[in-house]
């Protein structure tokens, strides 16, 4: 999720013209109004945002082209307004949802809404009887099988992969005097649980462009053979026992073999002007499996990863 708590960080969204996403959505101040149509609306985007992959809903920004124009003049209406409407009109209730006032002008402000991905207690329904989704730009609603795929989550693992560097999304590219190569870059791989049900096994594959040194994969091993889609591809098999199962509520901080790693190095004569890189991951648990594309942003000696639905990664 983007770090949104200022208005000087909305400004940063205007001058770098980032667009909305499955993730993303800018919406003007009129639209949050009590009268109308208005709240169905508003609890119609945020269980979609619950039942897709999670995001950010900005009140206070005008937009043209799916692109963000200017702040408006902001609302008038209440944070706890906002809360109890998305509170008593969507069922059953989005968990964590956090609600951030930016103050535009004396009494008004605009608000992000940032809506986590619901698991368990997914699907949820808007008032007016549908389960809707995010799908280019807008909320949709769910097909059947959708809403049934939602379901299984209760009963069957849903396993997640973060990748980052070391330092967090962002990491610098240093070389050694007449080095070819840079320093090595650790890349986190973090695999987690969305769901309640636990995972007793799995398989975790990732693929890494092959314009990327692989120098070490620590826990994986290779897939060997020829790069495959101008990947090198590695894999790391999960098991309990002996370690523990991957459940929602454990912290992949705690080392519990839900965090691994790999090192790469960046090679000295693409360090010219701007690069992207992808990293594809595979995530496989009986009755679930997750194919996602990564991308890495080479700019000014610095790598950044951008997740799926980031601009660079729609």
């Amino acid at each position: 999720m983007i770090k949104l708590e200022t208005r000087a960080d909305l400004k940063s969204l205007i001058n770098d013209a980032i667009p909305e996403s499955l993730t993303l959505e800018y919406k003007a101040s009129p639209a949050l109004a009590k009268d109308g149509k208005a709240p169905d609306e508003l609890c119609k985007d945020a269980s979609a945002f619950a039942n897709s992959a999670g995001g950010q809903l900005i009140y206070g920004i005008e937009e043209k082209h799916h692109r963000p124009l200017r702040i408006d003049e902001g609302s008038d209406l209440p944070r706890e307004w906002i809360e109890q409407v998305i509170g008593s009109r969507v069922q059953p209730r989005i968990d964590g949802v956090i609600i951030t006032p930016i103050s535009i002008s004396a009494g008004r402000h605009a608000y992000i809404l940032t809506i986590p991905q619901a698991s368990s207690r997914a699907p949820h329904q808007a008032p007016d009887k549908k389960y809707y989704k995010r799908q280019n730009f807008q909320s949709v609603p769910m097909e059947d099988y959708e809403i049934r795929d939602t379901l299984r989550r209760a009963t069957t693992p849903e396993l997640h992969i973060d990748l980052s560097f070391e330092s967090g999304l962002v990491a610098p590219v240093k070389f050694d005097f007449r080095k070819e190569l840079s320093e090595p870059i650790t890349v986190i791989v973090t695999v987690t649980n969305r769901s309640s049900q636990p995972a007793f096994h799995a398989v975790v594959q990732v693929g890494v462009d092959t314009d990327l040194r692989m120098l070490m994969h620590h826990e994986f091993y290779s897939l060997g053979g020829e790069a495959k889609d101008g990947k090198n591809w590695i894999g790391h098999r999960f098991s309990s026992p002996p370690s523990l199962p991957i459940f929602k509520e454990l912290d992949p901080s705690s080392g519990h073999g839900q965090r691994y790693s790999l090192t790469v190095g960046y090679p000295s004569q693409l360090t010219g002007g701007e690069r992207i890189f992808e990293i594809a991951t595979v995530v496989q648990t009986p009755g679930y499996s997750a194919t996602e594309k990564w991308i890495i942003h080479f700019r000014s000696l610095e790598l950044r990863m951008c997740p799926p639905g980031h601009h660079l990664n729609p």
